[in-house]
């Protein structure tokens, strides 16, 4: 039960859940295996007049439990600082996980008798009803956190696109320059050797943070999954052992 009415705290979650994306480099990053090498051709510099690349895939394994252990339990948080006013859905929740991670007939029977006590109104409908409101913020709060996470892998993109084409640009430029100045051949030809090297390690330079990101969306649909799977298991528990 909630002791004080709940205030808007929208700005508060939503920053601390949209954190796992942001301060990606503050964070300790989940432990991951490294990527197996690509079969696929690397970017790079294709000869006179040509700015043709091609993007190798970018293979994404599972963020570790403990992340995902951890986005859980931030939305349970959520839950928590959403709680309304009274015995409701939330407290008949809390009672049942606290006596058993997967409640038994049993459970929800002496749950629902102690629930009659604290609120006479309760009732299947009562509780199914506020369910309803609590999976309904849990949903928003995995949106703004999937959301958080996409703005931040196109804004990546969008950088890696940009200096992909500079560095294009740039090598085609001082090829063409070497055809015309053939005097500084030596010279342009070490240029344009580096640039074609920082070209060809675009995709090593973002994929690290790419991965990162994709593990993170992961992780946040797998424990938003977890906490809607906790939601259903009380909601069934509900509809088959508490007569309406």
């Amino acid at each position: 039960m909630a002791e004080e009415p709940q205030k808007n705290k929208m700005g508060g979650w939503l920053r601390d859940l949209a954190g796992v994306f942001v301060v990606m480099d503050e964070e300790t990053k989940p432990t991951t295996s490294t990527p197996p090498p690509s079969t696929s051709p690397t970017p790079s510099f294709a000869g006179k007049n040509s700015s043709t690349t091609i993007n190798a895939p970018v293979f994404t394994p599972p963020a570790s439990n403990d992340f995902v252990d951890d986005l859980r339990n931030r939305f349970r948080k959520i839950l928590e600082e959403k709680n309304q006013p009274g015995f409701d859905f939330y407290e008949f929740s809390l009672m049942l996980l606290r006596t058993s991670s997967n409640p038994s007939v049993e459970h929800f029977k002496t749950a629902y008798e102690g629930a009659k006590l604290l609120n006479p109104n309760c009732n299947q409908q009562f509780l199914l009803e506020s369910a309803n409101f609590y999976k309904s913020e849990l949903q928003k709060a995995f949106e703004a956190t999937v959301s958080a996470g996409e703005q931040k892998k196109t804004a990546l993109n969008a950088e890696k696109d940009k200096e992909q084409k500079q560095l294009n640009n740039e090598a085609s430029n001082l090829e063409q320059q070497i055809t015309k100045l053939k005097q500084e051949i030596a010279n342009l030809e070490k240029m344009q050797a580096e640039k074609i090297a920082a070209l060809n390690g675009i995709d090593s330079k973002f994929t690290d943070k790419l991965v990162e990101i994709e593990q993170k969306i992961q992780a946040t649909v797998t424990a938003k999954e977890g906490v809607a799977g906790e939601i259903t298991l009380i909601e069934n528990g509900i509809k088959q052992y508490i007569s309406a």
